[in-house]
């Protein structure tokens, strides 16, 4: 006498697992981390380059008072060397304080780094995208974002979100790719470059 077991549970089957709001909190906690470091850089980097300025005057003043130290004891005999590293160091000078009026005025492009971009790809997350990473080149003119959607009309979407961000005002797509990896059916990977803002070329 025989007898039939039927194995079959609908409770063996694997489960899908979905993004979880929890999820995309924690990724969303991140990239405002990373955005808090990135400021906090940012202003220590400043700092570090205006204290700097002020040693460089610093040193050309204490080394003017050694001069005139020296012309006064001996108003005849001026060195000829230590006029000329005077008149170096005060070149030096001069071309520090260039270089740093420069960057405050934005003439060597973007000097703000990359926290512009992360609070605006921070202020536009969208549920079920999320980026992986991002190329920022040629001081702010060539833009590369990758990542993720779980669905492929989300990527447009997104794009329409970020258009409305002052960093990304202006540019324009020039290559936008989609693709499914074989055997993954619950994302797509997006790859997109966006040119150079118009008009500042």
């Amino acid at each position: 006498m025989s007898q039939q077991i039927n194995l079959y549970n609908p409770l063996f089957l694997k489960q899908e697992k979905h993004f979880s709001v929890r999820t995309m909190l924690q990724g969303l906690a991140l990239v405002v981390v990373g955005l808090l470091v990135l400021t906090v850089f940012a202003v220590v980097e400043t700092q570090s380059v205006e204290r700097l300025g002020r040693q460089y005057a610093e040193q050309v003043a204490a080394q003017r008072e050694q001069f005139v130290a020296i012309s006064r004891r001996a108003p005849q005999a001026r060195s000829q060397t230590l006029e000329a590293e005077v008149a170096r160091l005060e070149g030096d000078l001069r071309a520090r304080r260039e270089l740093l009026e420069a960057l405050g005025s934005g003439e060597l492009g973007n000097v703000a780094g990359f926290s512009d971009f992360m609070a605006a790809f921070g202020r536009q997350a969208m549920p079920g995208l999320w980026l992986t990473g991002f190329t920022v080149a040629d001081a702010g003119n060539q833009l590369q974002l990758r990542g993720r959607a779980v669905r492929p009309e989300l990527v447009p979407a997104y794009l329409q979100k970020l258009s409305d961000e002052p960093v990304m005002r202006g540019r324009r797509v020039s290559e936008m790719k989609l693709a499914a990896k074989p055997g993954q059916q619950k994302y797509v990977e997006f790859s997109i470059a966006a040119g150079a803002h118009v008009g500042r070329r």
